[in-house]
């Protein structure tokens, strides 16, 4: 299993609304199977980093996308979403579960 983040810094002040567009995008991908997504926000209304929108979800595997398969909306709100950001990047990570760390050695 994996995590899957999302991380996009936005423009001052732009935050709510890149988290209503992000929220947007992981809803047609749950609706196209995707399991749900946390939208969470950093250095808006807390302090900290500079305005940040994050998605996370969990997967079984990580495979590329199948660009043919990708919701309409996604690639429109994608879009908009992308004149309000600074940097866009995408973070994975493996869970590290009892079951993988016997068969590692290391449980």
């Amino acid at each position: 299993m994996y995590i899957v983040r999302r991380v996009a810094k936005t423009l001052p002040g732009k935050a709510w609304e890149v988290a209503g567009l992000l929220n947007k995008i992981v809803e047609a991908y749950e609706e196209a199977g995707r399991t749900k997504a946390r939208i969470y926000i950093s250095g808006q209304s807390t302090p900290g980093n500079p305005p940040t929108v994050y998605a996370e979800w969990t997967q079984e595997r990580i495979e590329p996308t199948d660009m043919s398969k990708v919701p309409a909306s996604v690639r429109e709100n994608n879009a908009k979403m992308q004149e309000l950001l600074t940097e866009y990047s995408i973070e994975f990570y493996e869970l590290a579960t009892q079951e993988k760390m016997k068969a590692r050695g290391v449980a």
